[in-house]
């Protein structure tokens, strides 16, 4: 008798199995890639790595960035960092989603971002969802001094000074060859985190950047 009770639970383990992979690779379904069988998502050690190689949003990529960061910060100061922000085409709101470090000696502030861009871009829709996370892979990242946040959270339209010191920089995901000779220890990344209570940091800006008058 506990035989059969657990031949029948084996069978309905089954059953309950193949239904999830029959619904969720439902041909209606098109959001994934057409050559990934959706039900592959279902199991985690079936998804393939993230991309990004070094700089792939993964746990150790995040701690070592974080530690690189430290490091540089420590020997150059904040001369060597600038805030990072992220804003989705054609909105005002610029979010605030960390720090990125760089051995200024060495690397260009172009070829640093470009260096991080994927693992900022993956950092910035975890941290807003829903403000940022349906224009992933089309965000922007923007930069401006380091710690200057408060600086920019009060910027208003002053002398021509102040505001050109509180615009921000656009950046570019690609900026040519020179980011693959980049390595590891120029660049850091301290990402931003949010707790449940706390409401995220942004600014506003105009398209380019520039405190609204």
């Amino acid at each position: 008798h506990h035989q059969q009770q657990q031949q029948q639970q084996q069978q309905r383990h089954q059953h309950n199995h193949q239904t999830i992979q029959y619904s969720s690779s439902s041909p209606n379904n098109n959001i994934d890639n057409e050559d990934t069988p959706n039900y592959l998502y279902y199991r985690p050690q079936s998804r393939p790595a993230p991309q990004g190689g070094p700089f792939a949003y993964t746990e150790p990529n995040i701690r070592r960035c974080a530690n690189t960061f430290l490091s540089i910060r420590s020997i150059g100061g904040v001369d060597c960092t600038n805030d990072v922000y992220v804003r989705s085409p054609n909105r005002f709101e610029y979010w605030y989603i960390g720090k990125i470090a760089r051995t200024d000696g060495t690397v260009g502030l172009e070829e640093a971002v470009s260096k991080c861009w994927n693992m900022m871009e993956e950092h910035a829709v975890r941290l807003r969802p829903v403000e940022l996370g349906r224009d992933f892979g089309n965000l922007e990242i923007w930069i401006a001094r380091g710690d200057s946040e408060l600086e920019m959270s009060q910027a208003v339209g002053g002398g021509w000074d102040d505001l050109e010191k509180c615009a921000l920089k656009k950046m570019q995901r690609f900026v040519g060859e020179d980011v693959d000779k980049v390595s590891l220890m120029e660049v850091g990344f301290m990402a931003e985190f949010v707790t449940n209570s706390g409401k995220g940091f942004y600014i506003i800006r105009n398209e380019k950047g520039q405190v609204m008058q």
